[in-house]
């Protein structure tokens, strides 16, 4: 059993929990030429996948967008360049989950297995504003004081954002939802079924804790890989002792039609087989 994971804080009582944790989505930061050939090769534009600027519109992107997301049916992947709005540095990464099962409320937090423990104990509210009406979207869980290059996330998400978002009223929030006008059924893309990630000695137990935490279970897969599965989607975390910046080294997923493409944009390589697809992810020095 990995020593990583089953590590038990000193104190803590440990207990049954099962949080409903979903994948939401990904992010990486691309360099500049990657980027560039990425977002305007007509094939990524007009047929790969539902292609946009984000909220509140969905606006299908120009020439001179620094982020775009790619929006699959439950989940989506965002893709920036280096001179993107949130200012994040290229090579950078994270993955954002959602936690679903509990009614939507500020005072919300997940339940861990574990009663003290120094993870996921940070939070953001996140509001955004619809029809001149600032609403907000999730509450977010972390853990602090981690120097990273690969962030992670647990969100609660508000019905009531879906409601302003697509003005029809909604019980639950469901990424499906969510993504109901931006996902392009009729486009390749359908959902991500996997991500590979790399990790430092840090990230990789740190990772593998939060999940551990939230109920989910792992099962060792060799001696430096740990494999959870988060809903239909496996994350899949390899151990490098030797890296310094953990990252994001691979997604696959499912496409709606058979394709057999092979796409390269400097450090990012698509590659569809049938109705699998691959994302391959470079590393920066």
């Amino acid at each position: 059993m990995n020593s990583l994971v089953n590590k038990e804080e000193t104190g803590s009582m440990v207990r049954e929990v099962k949080n409903k944790v979903l994948l939401d989505h990904f992010y990486v930061v691309l360099d500049s030429s990657s980027y560039a050939r990425f977002i305007s090769h007509p094939f990524i534009k007009g047929s790969y996948a539902g292609i946009d600027l984000g909220l509140p519109g969905f606006e299908p992107p120009g020439q001179s967008a620094t982020s775009v997301y790619l929006r699959g049916e439950e989940d989506y992947i965002e893709i920036l360049g280096p001179h993107n709005r949130f200012q994040e540095p290229i090579g950078q990464n994270g993955i954002g989950f959602s936690l679903n099962g509990k009614e939507f409320s500020l005072d919300n937090k997940p339940i861990l297995k574990e009663t003290e423990t120094k993870f996921l104990k940070g939070s953001d509210t996140a509001s955004f504003t619809i029809n001149d009406e600032e609403t907000v979207w999730y509450k977010a869980f972390y853990t602090y004081g981690m120097d990273t290059n690969l962030f992670t996330w647990y969100s609660y998400y508000n019905p009531g954002f879906l409601k302003a978002l697509h003005r029809e009223e909604a019980d639950d929030y469901s990424a499906k939802r969510f993504l109901k006008t931006a996902y392009k059924p009729d486009r390749l893309f359908k959902k991500i079924t996997r991500i590979e990630i790399h990790c430092n000695k840090a990230d990789h137990f740190r990772i593998a804790r939060e999940l551990q935490l939230l109920g989910n279970l792992h099962k060792e897969t060799g001696k430096n890989h740990i494999l959870f599965s988060v809903g239909d989607v496996q994350i899949s975390i390899l151990l490098d002792e030797a890296l310094q910046d953990s990252r994001i080294a691979r997604m696959d997923g499912l496409l709606n039609q058979r394709d057999d493409r092979v796409l390269h944009f400097g450090k990012l390589t698509i590659k569809n087989n049938g109705f699998e697809t691959r994302w391959i992810f470079d590393p920066y020095p």
